[in-house]
């Protein structure tokens, strides 16, 4: 008898361990029961995009590319405003989601120096945690596309980025 209630002890343990992960997971990002269809691998072949990261807090980068993964992307991630404009001299990006606050060179001074190079024009979409009609301002007028604030929502990204795709293909059908 005694065996018997050490292995459901265990059983218990484990099942509450497995609730506290899918938990987790649940609150990092969205079950597909409340969000529908949105984390789904396909949204990438839907809307084919080449996506830049620039985030320099690590948590940020893990959390955008674990969601760009399950829409379907594999994304290139830098820490800096600097970065970006060295990714943009060697490779192409549609897309590039872009924090606002980064050492070295800041997202606005990245975005105006981007709208200078001689390099197909990607769609910027601003990160920042200021949530300020006046921040907004300052990232569209910078040359940013788009804004998104953070804590980052699935809902926020999966919509920038068909705004993205949408102004990118209008951008090739009227050349």
């Amino acid at each position: 008898m005694e065996n018997i209630s050490t292995d459901s002890i265990k059983k218990r343990q484990i099942k509450n361990l497995q609730m506290m992960h899918s938990a987790t997971n649940k609150d990092l990002f969205v079950s597909e029961n409340s969000q529908g269809d949105i984390l789904t691998n396909t949204f990438a072949e839907t809307y084919p995009l080449k996506i830049l990261v620039a985030e320099d807090n690590n948590v940020n980068q893990k959390l955008i590319e674990r969601i760009l993964r399950k829409l379907g992307y594999q994304s290139d991630t830098v820490s800096d405003g600097a970065q970006v404009l060295n990714s943009l001299a060697t490779k192409e990006y549609n897309v590039i989601l872009m924090d606002i606050r980064m050492p070295e060179m800041d997202g606005l001074t990245a975005t105006q120096n981007i709208r200078q190079m001689k390099v197909e024009q990607p769609y910027i979409i601003a990160m920042t945690a200021n949530a300020m009609s006046s921040d907004r301002e300052d990232c569209l007028q910078s040359g940013m596309n788009d804004y998104i604030s953070k804590p980052i929502f699935i809902a926020e990204i999966v919509k920038t980025l068909k705004n993205g795709y949408a102004s990118i293909t209008q951008k090739y059908s009227a050349d």
